[in-house]
């Protein structure tokens, strides 16, 4: 069995877990409550009918054992546990169903029977979404071609209805041939729903004020849940801390200028496939100041690529 098969991205899991540890420091009780609360429904109500994998040949012992490695503040033995599975030859379905699904109902459950602290479950949930995000960029690097649809879902950051700036950033996107589904003033679940259905290559997310940061981390999570394949990118309003953004929230891209976005792809930076064929499709000569990126971030593949952020609407 291959390397490829065997192992998932620990790189990806490393920033997913810490990214997600931030987030409890970062944000009030309540706002990672809700986030917490979204992960487990919605890993423990997933399922796939027509995998053959057999989940009752993993124990309830070796489920609890999971669990148990799952709540420990470091994430290392999370990741040790599910590596060690992978090498006794369980399938990344198998993980994903046997393993990552039921924890995520153990774990419910144990909060509602108070079995478990907000403190465990918490960090649980953490680890759980960051092993999810590597089983699935697992899957990705191993795609040969991005889905190059012209299709794009620009939405501002629920409980915002400031859209002039978007919706100039879509009537532009559109005049070089993108199809545009432009949502404002959109509800979470409502946003969620019209992401699944429509299932877009590329999702821009306005953000205009920093109070929205908690919103806008709760929406980019639930998306990766049901959209792993997806490029996420943010236009957040000027004067916003880009730096901070880059810290809580797990997204591939803060935009900035287009024309700056396709001129670093080009370059000798070492783009991967898949965000040098987003970018070469971003219509050129878009407004907005360029901003070289804080720090690389890593698309679903082993290279890293440059931040970059749109900011439409502003002066040349």
């Amino acid at each position: 069995m291959g390397k490829q098969e065997v192992a998932f991205d620990p790189e990806i899991f490393a920033r997913t877990a810490s990214l997600f540890a931030q987030k409890r420091s970062a944000f009030a009780p309540d706002a990672v409550e809700a986030l917490a609360g979204d992960v487990l429904r919605r890993l423990a109500s997933s399922t796939k009918p027509h995998d053959q994998f057999d989940i009752s040949a993993i124990s309830d012992d070796s489920i609890e054992a999971f669990c148990a490695a799952l709540v420990r503040p470091q994430s290392d033995p999370a990741r040790q546990f599910i590596e060690d599975r992978r090498a006794e030859g369980i399938t990344r379905m198998g993980v994903y169903l046997g393993y990552i699904c039921a924890a995520a109902r153990r774990l419910g459950e144990g909060w509602d029977n108070e079995q478990l602290s907000f403190i465990d479950v918490t960090i649980g949930t953490g680890h759980l979404y960051a092993l999810m995000r590597a089983l699935r960029a697992e899957r990705s690097s191993a795609r040969m071609e991005f889905d190059a649809r012209r299709c794009a879902l620009f939405a501002t950051v629920p409980g915002e209805d400031h859209g002039i700036g978007i919706t100039v950033a879509a009537d532009l996107f559109r005049e070089n041939g993108w199809d545009i589904d432009l949502q404002i003033g959109t509800s979470h679940d409502d946003l969620i729903a019209r992401a699944e259905g429509t299932q877009p290559a590329i999702i821009g997310l306005s953000l205009s004020t920093e109070g929205r940061l908690d919103t806008l981390v709760r929406l980019v999570v639930a998306l990766r849940l049901i959209l792993p394949e997806t490029v996420i990118g943010v236009a957040p309003a000027a004067g916003l801390n880009v730096q901070r953004i880059h810290d809580l929230v797990d997204i591939d891209l803060v935009f900035t200028s287009a024309q700056f976005c396709l001129r670093r792809s080009g370059t000798d930076d070492p783009a991967p496939k898949l965000t040098a064929r987003v970018l070469a499709q971003l219509p050129a000569g878009q407004s907005g100041a360029c901003c070289p990126p804080a720090r690389p971030l890593r698309a679903r593949s082993t290279h890293a690529i440059p931040a970059c952020r749109l900011q439409a609407g502003e002066s040349r």
